[in-house]
């Protein structure tokens, strides 16, 4: 994550209003899709695994690398438009972050949509992120996007 002045630092040399302002400005980024500007917080090498079933929620998987993160932004923000988001809370734990956060999106294949939980769980190596795990309700999306139905 990146300090005030642009360098790059753990998530301990950082005050917590400092980290609170970082993950943020990521998540802005992430919200607006500035793929540019998302990637700053990560390194060449980062894996990015968006935990449930490919052929249930198509964005699951792994990513490895800045270009197939990129691809993965692209490809959420051509899925849905996103129509709000909210960080509810920010744990920290040396070089490990949690964040508890909601979005509100509308899913442009269908015109549906509702507002989805997510925990996103990251390791940061010399001040980037070198794991995301991005976990959410996958069931509740699947249904929302009529890839299930309920019996």
């Amino acid at each position: 994550m990146a300090g005030a002045d642009g360098s790059r630092v753990s998530a301990a040399g950082l005050s917590r209003l400092q980290l609170e302002e970082t993950v943020r400005s990521l998540y802005r980024a992430r919200y607006e899709g500035l793929a540019d500007e998302y990637l700053e917080y990560f390194a060449p090498d980062a894996r990015v695994s968006v935990h449930g079933n490919p052929a249930l929620n198509p964005g699951a998987g792994m990513r490895i690398g800045h270009d197939s993160i990129r691809r993965l932004l692209a490809d959420l923000h051509r899925m849905n438009r996103y129509l709000s988001y909210h960080i509810d809370d920010i744990v920290v734990d040396g070089d490990i972050i949690a964040v508890h956060w909601r979005a509100e999106l509308a899913f442009l294949d269908s015109g549906k949509g509702g507002e989805f939980e997510v925990i996103d769980l990251m390791r940061l190596r010399d001040g980037l992120i070198v794991e995301l795990h991005h976990y959410y309700d996958t069931g509740s999306m699947s249904l929302a996007r009529g890839r299930i139905t309920l019996a």
